[in-house]
């Protein structure tokens, strides 16, 4: 969902009319209601892409839930929002907060206001807003509307706002409530207090969690303060006294009140005026114990936090279940926000999605969770929350064509950190603003694609196009292979492997690619080939390079010296030497120019410039922060970008200032060029991107590099172009110079294709003969002549040969259980091929990087059937394939075994903790469970790695039970020798 077009109308609290804003977005901030941002005059038309939407969705605070609406706040924006419930309209109070709501995706709120329970009021339409300067006072507001400010007593700290209460504490934690100007002290709160904190709150009570000076029982302790009376009463915290840590907090329901007993995985639901009466306890053991609880009717709702260590970063499931246990947990809402609000009514507010979207954009709004005559549960959408801008991490621009990675649709950073996307934009004539032909979302972007993790800065993936329609990264893949995708494919594309840990991609033009050593001592230069495994065909020394087409660039290490020579056969084509002599260690290439500097090990500067290979000079450059185009060059001034047009025909220009960039700007991951005779593209501090063209030509189109080839089954072209063609036609004639067969195409971007079956135009085989070929191109943005290429006389191909054919299938040996290793058998071929190569398949699905002769067995196989496809090659054949039939279900691998058996730490009797030693396992596991027994009997409710001693255990053997897991292996159980317990 790309963020465009109006945001919703939002009132304002001062006139209340409504304001329509076009969407301004600062930072990671997306707009919200009523914030604008005025936009910097341009110096030129530009095309602006919009941002798409954040995979994690914009974090909310309800903060008070009233009658008639409620008062929130939402990640990056500093007002307080009110929304009524029964039209869901919207608006924004005069009064703020200190600063804009941070949400960091751990879950936490680094710069976060006062969320504590009635900071700004709580169960009424009451809004309260305090103020400590220029003394302690307290707005109170009706909704939106204008209120009264009240000032509170000297001596007295802010405790929150309950109905038209204020709750106020002295330093002494003595609680006090001040209404209608009299102030009223809070009666039956014990002495002795340490510590004291609201919990949660109503119109009506307010429940004080606190903890006393007492050495004998340091847990602590709840108790509920009646709002209308000032009265404190101790709630029942302690169910067993011997076990005070079992009670974990209260929530307060309308007519309930809910006792949390995380420890033992209940909930109790007690009357909240009779805390004697009946209770209905619930078992929550399927929830995380800082699970958020609400009571809604007879229905109880519980959602658990994120859980980043198992990727879940979007919300969790929203869950109802009847208190009286005649109704299984039901979903509400999957995900939703990890928090539930009650409303006077009854009812309980929630922020979640519509529906569940596995990858892409949620749907986030605040729902109202009310009570159904059948005593289940509905939701109503009050309002939409809207998705925060996807942050940028990083983009590349090739011939046209944008590609992008950024935090959208998926968010499991030990996996993926979003998607890569690619936009298709016009060539315009004239120097025009492009247009938007396509978009796609493509491959997800992985964790090891940049330094996202381990760094503040989000602008975190280096990327490089090649003008063919690929894109990399600096970054390798897991295993160590540089590798491309090809825009508009989420598959895995060519890729070359060095052998050397970490390669670093530095540059990339069509085929060939410039790769540094992960110690930058060592350099490859590697050739890219679609289809097959790609070579190294350099392998030395590290200096700096770049690749432009087939020409290699090369400094050297003892001299100013730049070389370019022909790849791949390395033949020198031309030199120059720097301007002062200094070694360039940093270069970039496009055509006529050759951008160059000089910066040493200690990172000093020792010389750079632009190098013009027509007029044999040298034009000054900045050494760093510097990206090369077709007869320009972008510099990044101050925080901006400038202009400089390398021909001296316009002035130096600044493109975007430091402040609508952004912080954390940096070539290939903020902003680049296409130097594929393209425009500048930068992305601002919005998430947008900004696509500005330079108005200056580039240069005429022409051929970078090449292959033909006739000695295959037909004959066949390949020329890369240094800037997108409009159009091209191919046609071969005899030797009297007769057009026998004319092909044609449209639009080409970076790499154009051809290929000649031998036959003429009516598809007649050509008799042997000599013919000759021509290749004509049009220029797509009508810059400079048509590129004409005159090829060698040839004759028409030979048949092709078969490929080989297998005449024994491949098949799989070897025990399947994980961690194991299966071994391919490649089956019988004729004619008999010269290699094999092996993809291996669980359930049909390709396994990604299996393609030896080998594979060893991993948990995420278990349950699945392998086979294995066998490619057979042979020289001046086409490729066989063959697959093998599929193995059996692959089984979970041997249980682990305690080498030391498990054991009970600790003094075995009554009133004391023992703790269980797991022992020692082989092969080492995941994980462990406990179970202590009795007797040989499972004491209920113990699982934990310890156990406090009970009278009731009294002479009893005591054993632990410890169960040892492994991922897709049968779980190990050892059993403790037994202790008695004694008194």
């Amino acid at each position: 969902m790309a963020l465009t077009g109006q945001l919703p109308a939002v009132r304002t609290a001062r006139n209340s009319t409504v304001l329509t804003l076009t969407m301004c977005l600062v930072g990671t901030l997306a707009a919200v209601p009523g914030t604008a941002i005025a936009a910097s005059p341009e110096p030129t038309a530009k095309l602006v892409l919009p941002a798409e939407a954040r995979a994690i969705p914009r974090a909310t605070r309800i903060l008070n839930a009233g009658d008639t609406g409620f008062l929130w706040a939402q990640e990056g924006d500093d007002r307080l929002l009110w929304t009524v419930y029964a039209n869901g309209t919207t608006t924004a109070l005069d009064q703020r907060l200190p600063a804009p709501v941070q949400y960091d995706f751990q879950g936490w709120w680094p710069s976060a206001p006062s969320f504590h329970p009635g900071w700004y009021g709580a169960g009424s339409d009451t809004v309260a807003v305090y103020s400590a300067e220029p003394s302690p006072r307290v707005t109170l507001l009706r909704g939106a509307s204008n209120g009264r400010t009240v000032t509170l007593p000297e001596g007295r700290s802010y405790q929150g706002t309950f109905g038209d209460t204020i709750l106020t504490r002295t330093d002494d934690l003595a609680y006090h409530l001040l209404r209608d100007g009299v102030e009223t002290p809070v009666s039956g709160f014990p002495g002795g207090v340490t510590e004291a904190a609201v919990e949660d709150a109503d119109a009506r009570s307010v429940i004080v969690r606190y903890r006393l000076a007492d050495p004998v029982d340091e847990w602590r302790k709840w108790g509920l303060i009646d709002v209308a009376s000032g009265v404190f009463t101790r709630l029942p915290d302690r169910l067993d006294p011997f076990d005070a840590w079992e009670v974990s907090g209260f929530r307060l329901a309308t007519e309930s009140i809910l006792r949390l007993r995380s420890g033992r995985s209940l909930l109790d639901v007690l009357d909240r005026e009779d805390f004697s009466a009946p209770t209905h306890t619930v078992t929550t053991g399927h929830l995380d114990y800082q699970a958020a609880h609400g009571l809604v009717g007879a229905s109880l709702l519980s959602v658990d936090p994120i859980a980043t260590g198992n990727n879940i970063y979007r919300g969790q499931r929203l869950w109802a279940e009847r208190v009286d246990g005649t109704r299984r947990p039901a979903t509400v809402m999957n995900p939703a926000a990890h928090q539930i609000v009650q409303a006077p009514d009854g009812s309980a507010l929630v922020a979640g999605a519509r529906e569940y979207v596995e990858e892409g954009d949620l749907d986030w709004g605040i729902w109202r969770i009310s009570p159904t005559p059948d005593s289940s549960v509905t939701r109503h959408r009050i309002t939409s929350v809207q998705p925060v801008p996807a942050q940028i991490h990083g983009l590349a621009l090739g011939s046209g064509i944008l590609s992008t990675a950024d935090n959208s649709t998926i968010y499991s950073p030990s996996d993926f950190l979003g998607t890569y996307r690619s936009t298709w934009l016009t060539t315009p004539t004239g120097g025009g603003v492009p247009a938007v032909e396509r978009a796609t979302r493509d491959a997800l972007v992985g964790g090891r694609d940049g330094s996202c993790g381990t760094s503040d800065n989000p602008r975190c993936i280096t990327m490089f196009a090649d003008g063919t329609g690929h894109h990399g990264r600096a970054n390798a893949t897991y295993r160590d292979v540089t590798m491309l995708y090809a825009n508009g494919s989420a598959a895995s594309g060519p890729s070359i492997e060095t052998k050397h840990f970490a390669p670093r991609l530095i540059d990339l033009s069509g085929r060939y690619a410039v790769i540094d050593g992960g110690t930058y001592s060592t350099q490859y230069i590697g050739e890219f080939r679609p289809g097959a495994a790609g070579v190294v065909l350099q392998n030395r020394s590290f200096v700096g390079a770049a690749v432009w087409g087939s020409t290699l660039w090369s400094g050297s290490a003892a001299s100013g010296v730049v070389t370019a020579t022909q790849l791949p056969t390395g033949t020198v084509l031309e030199s120059f030497t720097t301007s002062n002599g200094c070694s360039a260690t940093r270069l970039q290439a496009v055509g006529r120019w050759v951008y160059w500097a000089c910066v040493d090990y200690t990172y000093s500067e020792r010389g750079s410039g632009v190098w013009d290979r027509v007029a044999k000079r040298h034009l000054p450059a900045p050494a760093r922060d510097v990206l090369l185009g077709d007869g320009y060059l972008v510099e990044q001034v101050n925080g901006g970008l400038r202009l400089v047009d390398l021909n001296g025909q316009r002035p130096a220009r600044m493109l975007v200032d430091a402040d609508d960039l952004g912080p954390g700007a940096a070539p290939r991951t903020a902003w680049t060029v296409d130097r594929f005779g393209g425009a500048v593209a930068y992305a601002d501090r919005r998430q947008q991107v900004h696509i500005v063209p330079t108005g200056i030509p580039a240069s005429a189109l022409s051929v970078i590099d090449s292959t033909v080839s006739d000695e295959v089954d037909a004959w066949s072209g390949q020329w890369w172009l240094s800037k997108p063609a409009a159009s091209w036609q191919f046609v071969v004639r005899d030797a009297a110079g007769t057009a026998l067969r004319t092909l044609s195409g449209s639009s080409v971007r970076g790499l154009l294709r051809v290929a000649w079956d031998g036959r003429d135009s009516a598809g007649r085989p050509l008799a042997d003969g000599a013919f000759a070929w021509t290749l004509t191109a049009q220029p797509a943005d009508g810059v400079g002549p048509a590129l004409t290429v005159a090829g060698p006389r040839l004759a028409p191909p030979p048949p092709a040969p078969a490929p080989p054919t297998a005449t024994k299938k491949p098949s799989i040996s070897g025990t399947l259980a994980v961690g194991s290793t299966v071994k391919a058998a490649p089956g019988t071929w004729s004619p008999a091929p010269t290699s094999y190569a092996y993809q291996w398949s669980a359930n049909g699905t390709a396994i990604k990087s299996a393609t030896g002769a080998s594979l060893k067995v991993t948990p995420s196989m278990v349950g699945k059937r392998l086979t294995v496809t066998v490619t057979a090659r042979l020289a001046g054949h086409p490729s066989g394939v063959a697959t093998s039939p599929a193995s059996a279900v692959v089984a979970k691998g041997k249980a682990s075994k305690a080498t030391k058996k498990p054991s009970v730490s600790g003094t075995p009797k009554v009133g004391r903790t023992v703790k269980a030693l797991v022992g020692t396992w082989s092969p080492k596991v995941d994980s462990y469970r406990y179970e202590w027994r009795l007797n040989g009997k499972v004491i209920k409710g113990a699982t934990g790695k310890t156990l406090k001693l009970k009278s009731s255990m009294r002479n009893k053997k005591l054993t632990v039970v410890v169960i040892a897991r492994k991922a897709g292996y049968v779980d190990g159980r050892s059993t403790s020798k037994a202790v008695t317990v004694r008194r």
